[in-house]
This record gives C-alpha cells, sequence and structure tokens, in this order.
C-alpha cells in the first residue's frame, strides 16, 4: 500500500520529516547534478542521463521523428543523421526503435539509441550513446583498395577464408547468394582513434573499415580500421569470441536423440525439420570443413558428433522455447558448427568462420575431451545472439559483458536440456569459470574488486585476452548467480549485501531483454546495470520484488551509481532541477545540503520504495506543490510472474507453457490498473476476500478532488470496472481506492 505525505501551497522547513517511522542518519552528501541540456530536460524525467532518458508523461514522443523534431535536445546538428536499422516487437507488445548514428552519411561507430514504446503508444523512455560535436572533413587520402592492403599487412595472416574455395561455396550456400563472398567489402566510417571509451568527437577520424576473415589458426577474425588519411590502423576489434582453455574429462549426456537428413543410402549431419537448418561438419582434426558425418542406419556411433548434433538442437529449442526466438538471428539463420576441430588444441569460437561456430578436439582423442558440452555449445551461439542485437564490441567492459551473457545463456541451454543447473561452465570436460564463486577460477566477483583486470590504458590484444574479457565477465556472471539464487555477504569493498533469489527463469527473462532491447556496441556495466533494472521494470512493474533484487543483486557486485538508485540524496531547488525524484529503497533530501521547493504549479515528487527522508535544510515554500509517497508495488505491469514458475525438472517444457498476458496487472495488493498510462478511460481491478463496501476517487496533484468514481458495496472475488475519464484534463493524478478500512493510493497518469 502506498502512504503519501503531501505538502500543498504551505510553507515548511522541517527539522526532520520523513515519509516512514523517523529516521536521523550520518551525512550521506551526494549532490545532484542534472546532465541535460535544457531542451532535454524539458522532455526528460530528473533522474534522465544523457545515455539513458525517461520521458515525462505529458511529452509527446513520436518514435519515428523523435531526433528530428528534438534535434537540439539530443545535441545533434544538421550534419547529423540518426537512421532506423531494427525495428523489433517484444513477447509483451513493447516496440523498440533501434537507431543508427550518421554524419555526413558516413556511420558513425558507437553512435546507437535505442527509442522504446509502450503498448498503449506511450513513449517512455529511450537509451544509448550519441557522438556529439563531430566536425571532421569526410573526403578520404587513400582508397578503399590502398587501406585493404594496409588492414592486410596489419593482420599478417598465411591465408584467408575468400582463399578457401570450399568455405566461399559454403558461404553462399548459407546467403543463398551466388556473389556472396568473404572477401573484405571496406566502408568509409568515422571510428575513434583509442580504447578508452570516452567516445568524445575529438577521438573519431575518418577510416575505413573491414571484416577480415582468416584461414589461419593463429590469428584471429577482426574489423580493422585504417585511418583513411595518414594509413595507420587506428582501432580494431575482434570479430571471433572465443572460450577460455581448460582441461579434463567426463561423460556428457547419455543417450538422446536428434533428427538427420536422408541422403542417398546414409543419414547425415544436417537437422532441416525445423525452420533454422542445423548443420554439423566434421572436420577430422583439421580445420573448418563441409564434411558430414554419416550413418547407414540413424542408430548412430561416434560420441562427439552424436553430442554436437544434439547440443546445437538443445541450443535451438532453448531460445525458441524460452525466448520466442528463431536461431541466433532471430529470422531462422542456419546453425553451422563445425566440430573436432584443431586436434591438440582447447578453444571454441564464434566468428572465427563468419557467422558459424567451430569447437576444438582438445588435446586428446577421446570425444570426452571435445570442447562441445552442451552449456559451451549455447555460449558460442549466444555470441550470435549477442552480435544480431546489442553486438557488444569484444573488448574491454562490453566484451566482458559480451562474454557473460554467454556463459548465463550457456548455462541456460544446460538447464533446459538437462534440467538442473551447475553455474559452471564446461563442468562436463572440466569446468573453466564458475558463476557462483568467479574467485574460484580467478575472475572478480565485484566490479573494479580482487581479480578485475584494469581496463584503464589497457590497448587489446590477444595477449591480454582484449583487455580482460573472460576475467572481467565474472562480474555479471555473480551477479546473475546471486538474483537467481539469493545470498548475503559483503564485497570486496566491505559493503553489505542481502539477495532474496528471484530463481533463474525469473532472471533468464530479465537478461535476455536487457541484452536484446536495451544495450548498445558500447554498453558498460553500469549501462548492463540499467538495462537489467529497466527490463525487470517492463516485465514485472516499477517496484516488484523482481527489480528490487536486480538492483539489490548490482549492489552485491559493486555495480551501483546510475538511476535508479540504490538510495539517492537530492539537493537544489525544485522544480528547476527537476519533478520526479525517485530511489529504489531510499530518498532523502537537504542531508548536508539545501532543498528548496519554489511556488510553482508544476507538481514536485519525492519516492521511494522504504523511505523517503527530509532532513533539517528542506524547504517547501509557500505555493509550492510538492508531494512523497513510498510506492512499494507498481500500477504498471505487463507480464504476470506465475506464469514462468518451474521447477529443476526442467526438460520437456515448450513455449505454451511461457504464456504471456499482454496488459494484465498482478499486484500483491490485489488492485491493478490497466492501461497506466491511459488516453480517455482505464480499468480498475479489485480483488476482494471478502464482499466490501468500496469508495475510488480521483484527485489532482494539488490534492483537489476532481471525480468520486464510485461508492457502492462489490463482491467476493475480482471486481473489474471501467471509468470513462475523456473529459479529464491531461496530467498525473492520484487514484484512492477505499476498500473498508483500507485506503489505497495509486499514481495514474492520462496522455
Amino acid at each position: 500500500m502506498k502512504r503519501i505525505f503531501k505538502i500543498i501551497s504551505k510553507a515548511i522547513s522541517p527539522h526532520l520529516l520523513a515519509v516512514t517511522t523517523v529516521l536521523i542518519t550520518g551525512n550521506m552528501m551526494a549532490q545532484n547534478t542534472n546532465p541535460l541540456n535544457s531542451k532535454m530536460d524539458a522532455i526528460a524525467k530528473p533522474q534522465s542521463t544523457p545515455n539513458w532518458i525517461e520521458f515525462r508523461e505529458e511529452a509527446k514522443i513520436n518514435p519515428l521523428t523523435i531526433f528530428n523534431d528534438y534535434q537540439q535536445a539530443f545535441e545533434l546538428t544538421a550534419n547529423d543523421n540518426m537512421s532506423i536499422v531494427k525495428t523489433e516487437k517484444d513477447d509483451i507488445e513493447f516496440t523498440h526503435y533501434r537507431y543508427q548514428q550518421f554524419y555526413k552519411n558516413l556511420k558513425v561507430m558507437y553512435g546507437e539509441f535505442i527509442v522504446h514504446q509502450l503498448p498503449n503508444g506511450f513513449v517512455n523512455s529511450a537509451n544509448g550513446r550519441l557522438i556529439t560535436g563531430i566536425n571532421s572533413a569526410i573526403t578520404p587520402a587513400l582508397n578503399k583498395e590502398q587501406a585493404l592492403s594496409l588492414a592486410l599487412q596489419f593482420m599478417n595472416a598465411k591465408k584467408y577464408l575468400w582463399q578457401n574455395a570450399d568455405m566461399e561455396n559454403e558461404l553462399k550456400r548459407q546467403e543463398k547468394n551466388v556473389d556472396a563472398t568473404y572477401f573484405p567489402e571496406g566502408e568509409l566510417v568515422l571510428a575513434p582513434a583509442n580504447y578508452e571509451a570516452t567516445f568524445m568527437a575529438s577521438d573519431y577520424k575518418l577510416a575505413w573499415s573491414f571484416k577480415i576473415y582468416t584461414d589461419d589458426n593463429e590469428v584471429m577474425a577482426k574489423t580493422v580500421y585504417v585511418d583513411a588519411v595518414s594509413g595507420q590502423i587506428i582501432h580494431h576489434t575482434d570479430i571471433a569470441m572465443n572460450c577460455s582453455t581448460g582441461s579434463g574429462t567426463s561423460a556428457f549426456n547419455g543417450a538422446v536423440s536428434f533428427s538427420t537428413e536422408l541422403s542417398g543410402a546414409s543419414f547425415r549431419s544436417h537437422n532441416d525439420c525445423q525452420a533454422t537448418d542445423i548443420y554439423v561438419y566434421n572436420c577430422g582434426g583439421g580445420g573448418a570443413s563441409t564434411t558430414y558425418y554419416t550413418d547407414a542406419d540413424n542408430a548412430w556411433t561416434g560420441a562427439s558428433a552424436i553430442q554436437a548434433q544434439w547440443g546445437a538442437l538443445s541450443t535451438y529449442n532453448y531460445f525458441i522455447g524460452v525466448h520466442s526466438r528463431a536461431s541466433w538471428n532471430g529470422t531462422s539463420g542456419d546453425m553451422i558448427v563445425y566440430n573436432n576441430a584443431f586436434a591438440g588444441q582447447n578453444n571454441a569460437c564464434w566468428g572465427c568462420t563468419g557467422n558459424q561456430t567451430i569447437f576444438y578436439a582438445g588435446n586428446t582423442s577421446s570425444a570426452t575431451d571435445d570442447w562441445n558440452t552442451n552449456d559451451i555449445m549455447g555460449h558460442e551461439f549466444t555470441h550470435g545472439v549477442t552480435q544480431a542485437s546489442a553486438n557488444l564490441v569484444y573488448n574491454k567492459e562490453s566484451g566482458a559483458l559480451n562474454e557473460s551473457f554467454s556463459d548465463i545463456f550457456g548455462e541456460m541451454v544446460e538447464s533446459w536440456s538437462e534440467g538442473t543447473c551447475d553455474y559452471l561452465v564446461g563442468a562436463d570436460r572440466g569446468a573453466i569459470r564458475s558463476l557462483s564463486n568467479p574467485n574460484l577460477y580467478g575472475h572478480p566477483d565485484t566490479y573494479l574488486g580482487t581479480n578485475w583486470v584494469s581496463t584503464v590504458g589497457c590497448t587489446p590484444s590477444g595477449a591480454n585476452d582484449q583487455c580482460g574479457v573472460h576475467t572481467n565477465s565474472g562480474v555479471q556472471n555473480r551477479y546473475f548467480h546471486i538474483v537467481s539464487e539469493g545470498g548475503t555477504g559483503t564485497t570486496d569493498f566491505g559493503v553489505p549485501y542481502n539477495v532474496t533469489g528471484i530463481s533463474r527463469f525469473t532472471a533468464r527473462g530479465i537478461s535476455y531483454r536487457a541484452l536484446t532491447f536495451y544495450l548498445t556496441s558500447s554498453s558498460q556495466y553500469i549501462d548492463a546495470r540499467k538495462a537489467s533494472l529497466q527490463a525487470a521494470w517492463d516485465l514485472y512493474g516499477q517496484c516488484s520484488n523482481e527489480i528490487i533484487q536486480v538492483g539489490n543483486a548490482w549492489h552485491a557486485v559493486g555495480v551501483e551509481s546510475q538511476s535508479a538508485q540504490f538510495s539517492k540524496n537530492f539537493c537544489g531547488n525544485y522544480p528547476a532541477s527537476g519533478t520526479f525524484m525517485q530511489s529504489i529503497s531510499l530518498t532523502t533530501a537537504a542531508n548536508g545540503c539545501a532543498t528548496t521547493i519554489t511556488p510553482s504549479a508544476t507538481a514536485v515528487y519525492f519516492t521511494a520504495r522504504d523511505n523517503v527522508i527530509l532532513y533539517p535544510g528542506f524547504i517547501a515554500q509557500s505555493g509550492s506543490n510538492f508531494t512523497a509517497y513510498l510506492e512499494p508495488c507498481s500500477s504498471t505491469m505487463w507480464r504476470t510472474g506465475s506464469d514462468v514458475t518451474m521447477s529443476d525438472a526442467e526438460r520437456g517444457i515448450t513455449s505454451n507453457t511461457l504464456a504471456i498476458q499482454n496488459q494484465t496487472e498482478k499486484e500483491t495488493d490485489g488492485i491493478a490498473i490497466v492501461p497506466n498510462p491511459f488516453n480517455s478511460n482505464f480499468d480498475l481491478s479489485i480483488n476482494l476476500q471478502n464482499g466490501e463496501r468500496t469508495k475510488v476517487v480521483l484527485y489532482n496533484t494539488l490534492g483537489v478532488k476532481v471525480r468520486e468514481f464510485m461508492d457502492k458495496d462489490l463482491l467476493e472475488g475480482v471486481n473489474k470496472l471501467s471509468f470513462d475519464c475523456r473529459d479529464i484534463a491531461t496530467g498525473v493524478y492520484m487514484l484512492e481506492i477505499n476498500v473498508g478500512e483500507t485506503k489505497t493510493v495509486k499514481r495514474i497518469v492520462k496522455n
């Protein structure tokens, strides 16, 4: 139940005022700064940052014209253009518009923004990164051929995939295009000349970009950026995404079944029984090959071939069954497995041979030494999912997140196919990483803590693991484990935490949504935190237990400096500095500073789940409009949580188990409002254990009664009521629901 404390048109200056039990604590000096320009501030809520924007309810944002309509707010110039590269509607009817930045019609690397629209049409948020202030010439001194020659000198590979006739033919078959080739097609772009992730316009140079795939196991595939004026290699990123080396043997999965293709008198390792074709090729201990495994009677022998075919099918079944995603690219793209490759080497890779996976044979000829366990298979194909969605750059923090998402969903593939989850990467053949205890393998469980590989001043290379991508992945790995299973303790910096697990079944949906709909190629750990909070909000509500535990879990791994913060202190003058101040747990004002609410018709809100505390130094001047309230549950939930309750025995679950109920809200207080925000009318559901006298009243933010909707007896069970508000002005309102002696207040918005 929400508790509200209102100050309307009356001057106050409290010794201490708290919307909770009175609480006095030590100083928590945290000066609130607003990094937004005045144009953006007019449409964005005060907790917004340039990279994560929450729009005000009164803002009328058109997702198709937002960057033209608000060019100055986004600090874009006439030379900048934002182009939609992907529009996607998710399983709860949100629509996501992914934009790419261009400068004078040239792509700006890492300049990406995603605009998010609710099912009712309201654009509630946008996030990403823009490279503002570019002032660059766009005429190259080097032509494409000259630049490619320099890029190939830099790569220095013995052989390239376009020189391998079998691989060229395989690519043409995969893409169903006789002109398809691995030969690099250069693109003139604007790219950063360093790896410090500052994304400043001054770092950007005109460059030729080439994707170069090698047929040389010692040289990994890369995207290479050549300065189009000087010819220097200014930037490069790995396309190939590799697992770390490990050792050990064990049995895998016993008797399994899978589909094959009858070709002539034998069966071969091609599964075409679903929209996505799955191809498993036998490398015979060498490099990539297009040789099928075959069997005369479909009663297969050859443990490695069986493992690879079943593992690829299990990965496909997980993503289609749990996330409704058809293959790695979401559009039924072929799933290619090169199995038993490079005898004597320990590895697995996505991208080494294009949009395919390759699994190494290990040190011995034993099938149980191959790198094709179910979780490693899921890990590698998840790199493809990431490539087709967030496209996280494979170095530093973004690369660590890339690796971590693959670890997470590799374990979820294992959970789906085997029914249990050990949170150990590659455990069937010898674990190489732990999600539950990253320190066990020398990886960090706290951001910037013990075992963290510093990325400051680091130039990515194979020798330093692209600045620690397989090591620093431990932070999000630990986050996922603790948000799933719960736990208490202290971080490496002595900060205590207490997390109640929400189950891996709930956590995986949040992580998948964060990856595919909120992250961009240059996202850092702080962006992953915000993305998962937003995903939890979308799925379960603004102050649901799920979003609370997501915040608690990021707190447990030391990532917590972006709105919505676990706790935050607000200083300054309001509404000039903002109108909606929110934290997950604790919101304070005037703690070691001055906070003043000045006279205005504009309402100012301070809200949190647990406590709102107004310290000495807080002043609400006469004529001001101020409301403080606690909101332990949300009035907007788009999916019910009960539909995804599962046990460990997960094998055999179909997509029908994951029923989605669009625009259906479920709340612990038995009250739901749909839709919210609303345009002309809304529906109110009240679930009563016993029949009660019920009164529903609407107030504006000044506390003035706008309308009494009803005052009558309701029956036991679910009572569904519809209210026509076409004649009510747009704005923010408080809906008071009185059931017997219990009063609940909900914040609602009319567009």
